[in-house]
């Protein structure tokens, strides 16, 4: 697996990524009223690249080759947004993508469900602290849904407390996590 920084090529992998880890990763934990509201304001490619395009984005790759598509039966399969969407740049398939704001805030990480339970999520986020940290950023905070906060806890985040927020209609419970500069894991 590959870890680099986000291209505007490969916004529509991500959004599809991003339709499917909702939609087919959470389905589980959350009911769909809430899955359709969560998915609903990120839609367009649009979104993904006038957003993640100014931030410290990355997104985790394998090559798109026949053993890859074995390991990884169904990532990228279908694009849930109606454009499909498998594959980043030069054929990779993207297995996963995590956005850090520079004041250390990660806003989102995802991962294709078929690849949940791989360590993607967690190599994309030691990876995207790892650049924050080497450009001054010493604490940082995330929102965390029911189903990242193992993930943001084994790289050191502590919850803070919980935050309902309503998004078109539904609401969704998130924990507010927080990791500071002394409280880093080794």
């Amino acid at each position: 697996m590959k870890i680099r920084r986000f291209r505007a090529d490969d916004v529509t992998a991500v959004a599809a990524l991003y339709g499917r880890a909702v939609r087919i990763g959470a389905r589980h934990a959350y009911p769909r009223k809430a899955l359709i509201a969560w998915a609903a304001p990120r839609l367009s490619k649009r979104f993904f690249r006038n957003r993640m395009l100014p931030t410290w984005t990355f997104v985790a790759t394998v090559p798109g080759d026949a053993e890859t598509r074995k390991r990884f039966r169904g990532a990228g399969q279908g694009g849930t947004l109606g454009h499909g969407g498998r594959h980043g740049q030069g054929g990779e398939v993207v297995l996963g993508f995590t956005e850090i704001m520079q004041d250390g805030h990660v806003r989102m990480l995802f991962t294709d469900p078929a690849a949940t339970r791989s360590g993607v999520a967690s190599r994309l986020l030691a990876h995207a602290l790892d650049h924050a940290r080497s450009h001054g950023t010493t604490s940082f905070t995330t929102d965390a849904s029911r189903l990242s906060r193992p993930v943001f806890a084994r790289a050191g985040f502590r919850p803070m407390g919980h935050r309902l927020r309503g998004i078109s209609g539904a609401r969704l419970l998130t924990t507010r996590m927080v990791l500071r500069g002394d409280s880093v894991v080794g």
